[in-house]
C-alpha cells in the first residue's frame, strides 16, 4: 500500500533543514547580509504601517471594542513576515532562534552567531528608520489628527511601562516568532507556509507582546508627532529590555528545548517513519549549504550555496 503524499516534514526534518538554513546564513557574505537585514526591517515594517493605519484610523471601533478594533488591525501586520520568509530576507529575531539552535548543534560558531545577531539588528533598525521617516512620516501616510495622534498614544504605551513588564512581553512575542519560522519551515508551497506563519505573529499581536524591531517603527513614528520621552528614555524602557526578552524567548524558550528534543538524534522521515539518509558526499549539492559540501567546493562556492526547499522536501 503506497505512503500517502504529506504537505510537510516531520519536527525532526524541520530540525535539519533549520540548522542548513543557519549554515546558508553564516556563508553569507558582508554585502548580501546587509542588504537583506535592510530589507527584512523595511518589509516589517510596512506590516506595522498598515497595522497602525487600520488601527488609528477606527477611533470608534477602539472606544467600543477595543480587542475586536487590535484583531483586525492585527491581522495585517503578519505581512512583514511573510515577505521577509517568502524572498529569503534577514530578521534578527527569528535568528535569535535559528543561529543558537545550529550553534547548540556545533554547526555553526559563535563567531558566525554574533556576527549575524550584530549585522542583523544594526541594518532591521536601519530600514525601519527608512519607512517610519520617509514611508510613513515625510509621505503624511496618517494624514487627519486623529491618526497622528493614535500613533503618539500607541507609541507611549510601548515606552512607558515597567522595565520588566517589556522584557517579558519580548519573551513572549519571540517565542511566537520562533514558532512561525519552525512551522513555516516544515511546509512546503507557499499557501502552507504564509498561514504558518500568519498564525503565531498575529497571535503575539493580539495579545500586545513587543517586538525589538518593529518597535524600531512603532516608536520612532510616534515620536515624530511629539511624544512625552526622548530618545535616552526610549532605549533603557524599551529598546534594551524588548531585545533581551527576545533573545531569552528565541533561545531558551525554542532553540533549547527544541534542540533537546529534536536537535540530537537521527533525522525521521515524515512519510516512511524511518531514519532521513544523508545525502552522499561525493554527489554535487549545490541545493544545500550544508557543512557536508564535497571537499573541492571552493570558499567562494561555499559562500554562494543557497539552501533549496524544492529539493530537500524531494530527498526527503
Amino acid at each position: 500500500m503506497a505512503t500517502p503524499a504529506v504537505n510537510g516534514f516531520s519536527p525532526q526534518e524541520i530540525a535539519r533543514l533549520t540548522a542548513r538554513a543557519a549554515i546558508a546564513k553564516s556563508h553569507l557574505s558582508w554585502t548580501e547580509l546587509m542588504v537583506k537585514s535592510f530589507m527584512g526591517g523595511f518589509f516589517i515594517s510596512l506590516g506595522a504601517l498598515v497595522d497602525l493605519v487600520i488601527i488609528s484610523g477606527s477611533p470608534g471601533l477602539r472606544e467600543s471594542n477595543p480587542a475586536l478594533a487590535t484583531m483586525i488591525a492585527g491581522f495585517t501586520f503578519p505581512l512583514g513576515f511573510v515577505l521577509i520568509t517568502l524572498t529569503n530576507m534577514e530578521l534578527v529575531t527569528s535568528n535569535m532562534f535559528v543561529m543558537p539552535f545550529a550553534a547548540l548543534q556545533r554547526r555553526i560558531t559563535l563567531r558566525d552567531l554574533a556576527r549575524n545577531w550584530v549585522v542583523s539588528y544594526v541594518f532591521n533598525l536601519a530600514g525601519c528608520l527608512f519607512t517610519a521617516g520617509f514611508l510613513a512620516w515625510w509621505s503624511d501616510v496618517l494624514d487627519t489628527d486623529v491618526q497622528s495622534s493614535y500613533a503618539v498614544t500607541q507609541s507611549q504605551n510601548r515606552v512607558n511601562v515597567q522595565w520588566s513588564v517589556n522584557f517579558l512581553r519580548g519573551v513572549g512575542c519571540n517565542f511566537f516568532v520562533a514558532m512561525a519560522f519552525f512551522l513555516s519551515t516544515g511546509a512546503i508551497e507557499f499557501v502552507s507556509k504564509v498561514y504558518c506563519i500568519w498564525i503565531p505573529v498575529w497571535a503575539f499581536v493580539i495579545a500586545g507582546y513587543q517586538h525589538s524591531i518593529a518597535n524600531y517603527f512603532s516608536v520612532p513614528i510616534g515620536m515624530f508627532y511629539g511624544t512625552n520621552f526622548h530618545v535616552g528614555k526610549f532605549i533603557y524602557q524599551s529598546i534594551i529590555p524588548v531585545t533581551l526578552g527576545n533573545i531569552v524567548g528565541g533561545v531558551l524558550l525554542a532553540a533549547l528545548p527544541f534542540w533537546i528534543l529534536y536537535g540530537r538524534g537521527e533525522v525521521v522521515n515524515v512519510q516512511t517513519g524511518q531514519p532521513a539518509e544523508e545525502k552522499r558526499e561525493d554527489v554535487p549539492r549545490m541545493d544545500s549549504d550544508d557543512d557536508t559540501l564535497r571537499g573541492g567546493a571552493s570558499s567562494e562556492q561555499r559562500s554562494r550555496a543557497r539552501y533549496d526547499g524544492d529539493r530537500v522536501a524531494h530527498a526527503a
